[in-house]
C-alpha cells in the first residue's frame, strides 16, 4: 500500500470520527439529562413515585425541574429505554409496574453486542427454572396451585392447537414463576423467555404429541402440589433437558443465533 493510499485512508477515518462527535451532546446537556434522572430516581426511592403512578407532563416538570423541555423529554425517554417508564404517545407517562421489562432492554443489547447465543441463553433458563421450580414447591399456596391446575386444563383442551398450546404453556411456566415468591429471578426469568420466543414457538412442532409435553408438564405441577422441592426440581430439569435435546437435534439453536 501506499503513502497516499495510507494518508487517504488516515484521512477517511479522521473524517467519520469529526462526523461522530459532531453529533454528541454539549457534556452540559449531558449531565443535566443525567440529574433529571437522578431526581426521579431519588424520588422512586423515597416512595414518592410508586408502580403505576403517573409522572407529571413534560411541561409540568420542566417548570418544577427549571430547564427546557427537549431536556426532560430526553430524560424520559432515556428511562423508557430502560423500562422505567411506560410512555404513550398523546397519553400520560407511567412508572413501570412490571419489573421484568426493566431487563429486557439490557439483556437484548447484550446478546446483541456480545454475541451471546440461544444455547447460552437456555443453559441460564435451565439453572433459573430449576431453582424457581424448587421455590415454587416451598411457597406456593393454594391460589397458587388452582391458577397452575387451571392453565394445564387449558393446556390439555389445546393439544390441537399448537401456537395456542405454546402461550398457555408459557403461562404455566409464568404461574411457577409467579409462586416462587422470588420477584428478582422471576424477572430475569421473564426477561429471557421474552429473548427466546422465536425458539418456544418452534418448540410444539418439534414433540411428536404435545401429549408428551403436557405430562411433563403435569409431573412438575404434581410435585410443586405435593410441596417437594426435589422432586419439582427434577421434573423441570428433566422437561427442560428433553427440550434442549429437541433443539439440538433439530438445529434450533443454530437457526436462532
Amino acid at each position: 500500500m501506499s503513502k497516499e493510499d495510507i494518508n487517504l485512508k488516515d484521512d477517511i477515518k479522521k473524517t467519520i470520527v469529526d462526523q461522530k462527535l459532531l453529533n454528541i451532546q454539549p457534556v452540559e446537556k449531558l449531565v443535566l439529562i443525567d440529574q433529571i434522572i437522578e431526581i426521579i430516581g431519588r424520588l422512586i426511592a423515597e416512595g414518592a413515585l410508586k408502580p403505576g403512578d403517573t409522572l407529571p407532563s413534560e411541561r409540568d416538570l420542566s417548570e418544577m425541574l427549571k430547564v427546557s423541555r427537549t431536556s426532560v423529554r430526553q430524560a424520559l425517554k432515556a428511562l423508557d429505554v430502560l423500562g422505567v417508564l411506560e410512555i404513550s404517545p398523546g397519553s400520560r407517562t407511567f412508572l413501570n409496574k412490571s419489573i421484568s421489562k426493566l431487563l429486557i432492554n439490557p439483556l437484548r443489547f447484550m446478546t446483541l453486542l456480545h454475541d451471546v447465543t440461544t444455547l447460552e441463553l437456555f443453559g441460564t433458563r435451565k439453572i433459573i427454572e430449576v431453582a424457581l421450580a424448587r421455590l415454587a414447591a416451598v411457597n406456593a399456596n393454594e391460589t397458587d396451585i388452582k391458577k397452575m391446575e387451571d392453565t394445564l386444563k387449558v393446556a390439555k383442551e389445546n393439544l390441537n392447537n399448537p401456537k395456542k398450546y405454546v402461550l398457555v404453556e408459557m403461562e404455566f411456566h409464568d404461574d411457577i414463576f409467579k409462586a416462587s415468591g422470588n420477584r428478582v429471578l422471576s424477572a430475569l426469568m421473564a426477561s429471557i423467555n421474552n429473548l427466546l420466543l422465536e425458539s418456544r414457538e418452534k418448540s410444539a412442532s418439534l414433540f411428536t404429541s404435545l401429549e408428551d409435553s403436557l405430562k411433563q408438564h403435569a409431573k412438575i405441577f404434581e410435585a410443586i402440589k405435593e410441596k417437594d422441592p426435589e422432586k419439582a426440581g427434577n421434573a423441570m430439569l428433566d422437561h427442560l433437558n428433553k427440550v434442549e435435546h429437541l433443539f439440538l437435534e433439530n438445529k434450533i439453536f443454530e437457526k436462532n443465533t
